[in-house]
């Protein structure tokens, strides 16, 4: 005995659903280059992995799933890399602050 039957996906409703993850990419993007804090990089590596499963078709919930995977991923592959520049970057500040003083 098989679940319910889910209705296909209706001509363009991928075209809409990728335009969507692709509107997601560039607005992470923006927000990391206006940040650079690399917490924005994680969802944008996310939304270009669910916007190249909309091109290839993938349901939406493959979508989802597919954008929370990259996403997290990416969070801790990134994450050590993220801590590091903070801190060098804290430290270059005090560094210039007590330079500054003396």
């Amino acid at each position: 005995m098989s679940g319910p039957s889910r209705p296909k996906p209706r001509k363009g409703e991928n075209s809409m659903a990728s335009m969507g993850w692709l509107a997601a990419l560039l607005i992470f993007l923006g927000l990391e280059l206006a940040f650079v804090s690399l917490t924005s990089l994680w969802f944008a590596a996310g939304a270009l992995g669910a916007f190249i499963t909309a091109l290839a078709g993938g349901d939406m919930e493959i979508q989802l799933v597919v954008f929370t995977g990259v996403s997290f991923l990416t969070l801790i592959l990134i994450r050590p890399a993220a801590f590091f520049i903070s801190r060098h970057r804290k430290a270059g500040m005090e560094h210039e602050n007590a330079a500054g003083f003396k």
